[in-house]
């Protein structure tokens, strides 16, 4: 027996109603004529096949596809393939032990949902890069099954023994400013359901902000930011999928293929776009200097050259000249009418971007990574800083350059005044991967091979 989900589309639904007849018979009726229209559902099924893999009997798990149809039409859940990812988990770990899910033994270490938080626990601690899952990912699906009871709790299911047990925590936090003490207590109240797990802040001793995108999750993201263009925001509490604006997708593509941090992609400047030459293309890519002589608020004011590909950059020109670009021009040079260094990227009022809403819109394109890879992505902006790095460290060693002098070039680039910072992202090149991945990979950090069309 397996536990499979099956997404189904335009899935509609109506409210039953349940009365007494007057002959005592039940009946069911619909509170109203019209269905509630959901555009696409992922159910939990139980499936069973023979030793030729032919399925035998297909059962919906009804107490799991309740939860999950609550979350769509009574809190106005967007996608629910985390919690359905969840529950798969949860439910073939209770095929494996013999368990029904509202099975709860007098003694606590033998009820599923403390069995279900040590078998997390030790598939983060699993050495089986096949088994492991990641400290995020375990505490996705802790959270997921916690607030599944959570929702049975609700309605009185009679459970013969508590899931779980609450917890009162307290946390220490900085103060606010006219606060005479430096931090401040606060409780919060949780289950006993924690994982107990180290807070890892590196892979392979490799810092969190330096670490890059999988090749597969750059796809993802490509697709996101420049294909696609759609992202999941919340509006009034509920998610809902919107558009990425053409300014958002630019700057994120500059991030990740030219290596800029936050403030110099905020502050890059109309005047260092131009239309690319032929012979551009033909190499790849241009190169440019930023800092203060131009008006980019590099790191410590220093001066560097950056590549931008080709591709990108005439994708930038054709944006700056774009009506959408000069009425935003416009209304800057209003504003800032002393000014001689406009921005490229401009708000509809004219302003610059607030780091504030570029962390929104990361925000809201981290919700859509996560309906279309199926798993946790815990990246930050900063991670498309260290994808230049990694993948043109890479493509410089597959394309035989010397370790030291592929180092000193992407060090350069980056404006990376430490070479220890260049050498973590050495450590994430020289990870194991296939030969069809490599090849895959080379191809992706060549240049000239790159469609920056959006």
């Amino acid at each position: 027996m397996e536990t499979i989900s099956y997404r189904l589309k335009g899935f509609e639904y109506r409210v039953p109603s349940r009365s007494i007849d007057e002959n005592g018979e039940l009946q069911v009726a619909y509170q109203n004529d019209d269905p509630v229209k959901i555009p696409d559902i992922t159910f939990l099924y139980l499936v069973d096949t023979d030793e030729n893999d032919d399925v035998i009997s297909a059962k919906g798990i009804d107490v799991a596809n309740a939860w999950l149809m609550h979350l769509v039409i009574n809190r106005d859940h967007q996608c629910v393939s985390l919690q359905s990812r969840s529950l798969i988990q949860y439910f073939n770990f209770l095929n494996e032990i013999g368990m029904l899910w509202d099975e709860m033994p007098s003694r606590q270490n033998r009820r599923p949902t403390y069995r279900f938080k040590r078998y997390l626990e030790e598939l983060y601690r699993s050495n089986d890069p096949k088994a492991k899952l990641s400290a995020s990912t375990c505490q996705s699906y802790m959270r997921c099954v916690v607030n599944f009871y959570r929702y049975k709790l609700a309605r009185k299911h009679p459970f013969d023994n508590p899931p779980f047990e609450h917890e009162i925590i307290t946390v220490n936090v900085q103060a606010g400013a006219t606060s005479i003490q430096a931090t401040r207590s606060i409780n919060v109240q949780t289950t006993d359901l924690r994982l107990r797990m180290a807070k890892s802040t590196t892979r392979n001793d490799v810092p969190n902000r330096l670490i890059a995108l999988s090749h597969y999750e750059w796809q993802e993201m490509d697709s996101v930011l420049r294909k696609e263009r759609r992202i999941i925001r919340n509006i009034d509490g509920r998610e809902v999928i919107g558009s990425l604006a053409v300014e958002f997708s630019l700057i994120f593509l500059l991030m990740r293929y030219s290596g800029l941090r936050r403030e110099e992609v905020r502050t890059f400047g109309e005047a260092l776009v131009f239309k690319p030459a032929l012979d551009a293309f033909q190499k790849g890519y241009v190169t440019l200097r930023i800092g203060a002589m131009c008006g980019v608020e590099t790191k410590g004011s220093k001066d560097r050259e950056i590549e931008i590909p080709a591709g990108l950059m005439k994708q930038l020109h054709e944006y700056a000249i774009s009506q959408r670009a000069i009425k935003r021009r416009i209304k800057y040079e209003k504003i800032e009418s002393k000014s001689t260094r406009i921005p490229l990227f401009l708000n509809n009022k004219g302003q610059i971007f607030s780091s504030g809403t570029l962390n929104a819109r990361w925000i809201e394109v981290r919700k859509m990574m996560v309906k279309r890879i199926d798993r946790a992505f815990d990246h930050k902006p900063h991670n498309l800083r260290a994808t230049y790095g990694v993948f043109r460290l890479h493509s410089l060693l597959d394309a035989g350059l010397p370790q030291s002098d592929a180092l000193t070039f992407v060090q350069t680039k980056m404006g990376h005044s430490d070479l220890g910072t260049t050498l973590h992202y050495l450590k994430q090149v020289s990870e194991e991967a296939c030969g069809d991945e490599k090849a895959e990979r080379v191809y992706e950090y060549l240049f000239n091979l790159e469609d920056f069309e959006l």
